[in-house]
């Protein structure tokens, strides 16, 4: 975990380093659809890993909402299901950090886009807010490739399973 922050936040500080450097010229208005679609996806992944979560651990599920009502989450293969399910929640998280951030990144801009602050520090503020989306990018990236992987093992196991089922009945 500690790894992955360490990335994004060196990732982040690139980007802006060379982008400052380049005085690369940010046009926040341009921001707009993309924050759109970014939130759109963020919504998605939300609810696709929301749903995986209730179907595939409903006494997860019941843990979070009522922690008394379950001692134990039971796991049939305790350390293959945990990091299935870490993977589902962090994908659930990621999201939710990038829906979030979103949601500062427009606050921002509704308080500090007609103050004297901003239009003596908007290139900085520009290329922050850039290096930002930036990085909700790739963190959104890899919270696709959790939905996308963890939709491949499941039909992977579905076969196997299967598979399984017909080499009992054939014996």
């Amino acid at each position: 975990m500690k790894l992955k922050i360490t990335f994004y936040v060196l990732i982040s500080l690139l980007v802006f380093l060379v982008c400052y450097n380049l005085s690369l010229k940010v046009n926040i208005g341009y921001l707009k659809d993309y924050l759109d679609t970014l939130l759109n996806v963020s919504g998605m992944v939300f609810t696709i890993m929301g749903i995986w979560i209730a179907f595939l651990y409903p006494n997860a599920l019941m843990k979070l909402v009522n922690p008394t009502k379950i001692e134990h989450v039971d796991f049939k293969d305790t350390l293959k299901d945990t990091r299935r399910l870490e993977a589902i929640v962090a994908s659930v998280l990621k999201s939710a950090l990038v829906v979030s951030i979103i949601m500062l990144l427009n606050l921002c801009k509704l308080v500090l886009s007609e103050t004297d602050f901003y239009h003596t520090n908007s290139a900085i503020i520009n290329i922050s807010a850039f290096t930002c989306v930036l990085t909700l990018t790739l963190l959104q990236i890899e919270a696709i490739a959790n939905v996308i992987y963890s939709n491949i093992a499941f039909i992977n196991e579905l076969h196997s399973r299967r598979q399984d089922r017909e080499a009992d009945r054939d014996l």
